[in-house]
């Protein structure tokens, strides 16, 4: 739907997204604190939240839509299979989780879905 989208800012037309996100989740996060739990707010949270809120939030929602607005939701749709590479990648790397058999097998499967779905067959 990026192509009806109306003539506005990318970042405007982020906001409104993001906004409407939030009102969805808006009665999940009344249930929890009705559930008694409650967010512990210290500088490893803030950081998290900082962390959040700036690469996959922001930058992650940018460059997906300038990226579809580029090259086409067709061509632009397999590589949305990379976030969970990325995520298990960041997770090794800031983490300290151990790599396994199960990642390469996972990633080897997803850069070969990708090379195939954006592979150009010859016309017959």
């Amino acid at each position: 739907m990026l192509r009806k989208r109306p003539a506005m800012h990318p970042l405007s037309f982020l906001a409104v997204g993001m906004a409407g996100g939030a009102l969805l989740l808006l009665p999940a996060m009344i249930l929890e604190l009705a559930g008694g739990r409650a967010v512990v707010f210290d500088a490893e949270t803030a950081a998290s939240f900082v962390y959040i809120c700036i690469f996959p939030s922001l930058l992650g929602y940018l460059f997906l839509n300038r990226g579809v607005e580029l090259i086409g939701a067709n061509r632009a749709a397999p590589f949305i299979h990379l976030v969970p590479v990325f995520g298990s990648v960041l997770a090794i790397v800031l983490l300290g989780e151990r790599f396994e058999l199960f990642h390469a097998i996972g990633y080897a499967l997803v850069f070969a879905g990708i090379t195939i779905a954006t592979r150009r067959v010859a016309a017959r």
